[in-house]
């Protein structure tokens, strides 16, 4: 017959687990780590911090499926505006472009580059942002493409979803099934 926990005997048992790090082996989240959240639909949602995954736990609003991965109870729907990678920030435009510069290939000396210049209307978005090598921007300036003798290596690109592009290439065996880039 199995016995069921009531939440307070769960609460007191998690605090009970302490060691001289802070927790117990026996939690069922991996301390000191980012935890992949799982909507109740099993797709991510969002990567938080340990911590965080401890208090979903003991609010009973997740349940973790492995020490490095939650899932909701509830469903929670988000808004296709906040699945959708509106604004790049620097380091997504990095990753996307794998830390290359886009023109000459370099690694080293890396900057943003605005492939239609500010001066020229260019705004910040994931079409217009590249990354590019320091004298490759600096080369480029202030002039559009077709002005000069240089060609991307790829057009840049929008990400479809914020969340499945920042987990592409994570190092996180147990997070590989839940992915679908």
């Amino acid at each position: 017959m199995v016995k069921s926990i009531s939440s307070e005997e769960r609460k007191r048992n998690l605090h009970s687990d302490r060691c001289e790090t802070g927790m117990s082996n026996d939690l069922p989240i991996k301390p000191h780590t980012q935890i992949l959240v799982l909507n109740n639909s099993y797709e991510p949602i969002n990567v938080t911090n340990w911590k965080r995954a401890i208090v979903l736990l003991l609010k009973e609003k997740a349940q973790a499926l492995s020490k490095r991965v939650i899932r909701l109870v509830n469903y929670i729907r988000i808004p296709f505006a906040k699945i959708v990678a509106h604004t790049p920030s620097r380091a997504m435009i990095y990753k996307r472009d794998n830390n290359k510069c886009q023109y000459c290939g370099a690694t080293r000396s890396l900057t943003i580059d605005h492939v239609i210049p500010r001066s020229k209307g260019g705004e910040d978005t994931w079409d217009n942002l590249v990354v590019a090598c320091a004298s490759c921007n600096v080369k480029k300036g202030d002039k559009l493409l077709e002005q000069t003798n240089m060609k991307l290596a790829r057009k840049p690109f929008t990400p479809y979803n914020k969340v499945q592009f920042s987990l592409s290439g994570n190092q996180v065996p147990e997070w590989q099934e839940f992915l679908f880039v």
